[in-house]
């Protein structure tokens, strides 16, 4: 009887899903680094590469359809993602409008405000919607502030009454 060409050598791209519970499962080399093993995060579930009727029939896994782009254009994708994200995360940041810390004392804030706000200003030659934008930026940062120190003062008297 001829041996089976197991598909050890193709398997480097290929991403495998478990049937039970959806997840991807993550790659792991064995020791002759010939046999892989796919094990499932969430249900446990190990499968070797060596199993290739496994990966024909369906049994407890499958070839994921989906990976015919390689690893580096989803990467790629995410990472573009992630700056889209935290690119308008800072433009939403009323510190970033202020250009001021999230650390600076609030009279340095109002100080900055002030100084922005006249040079804005829309009777000094200043846009309405650059003044608008200011506005609601020192009005997130007071009200950030004020709920913040509710909170500790709220947490103050919780520790109070527990040590009584």
């Amino acid at each position: 009887m001829k041996g089976r060409v197991f598909q050890s050598a193709t398997l480097e791209d290929v991403e495998v899903e478990c049937t039970h519970c959806g997840v991807t499962m993550t790659p792991h080399l064995g020791s002759g680094c010939r046999v892989r093993y796919f094990r499932c995060a969430s249900c446990h579930r190990w499968v070797s590469s060596a199993y290739a009727e496994v990966f024909r029939a369906d049994a407890k896994v499958r070839r994921n359809p989906m990976r015919a782009e390689s690893g580096h254009t989803a990467f790629e994708r995410a990472k573009d993602r992630l700056e889209r994200w935290l690119a308008s995360a800072e433009e939403q940041d009323p510190h970033v409008v202020l250009g001021v810390s999230p650390l600076d004392p609030p009279e340095l804030i109002r100080v900055r405000y002030r100084e922005l706000a006249l040079a804005n200003h829309p009777d000094r030659g200043g846009s309405a919607e650059k003044m608008r934008e200011l506005n609601l930026a020192y009005e997130r940062i007071l009200q950030h502030r004020e709920r913040r120190g509710a909170e500790s003062v709220q947490a103050g008297s919780l520790r109070a009454l527990a040590a009584h």
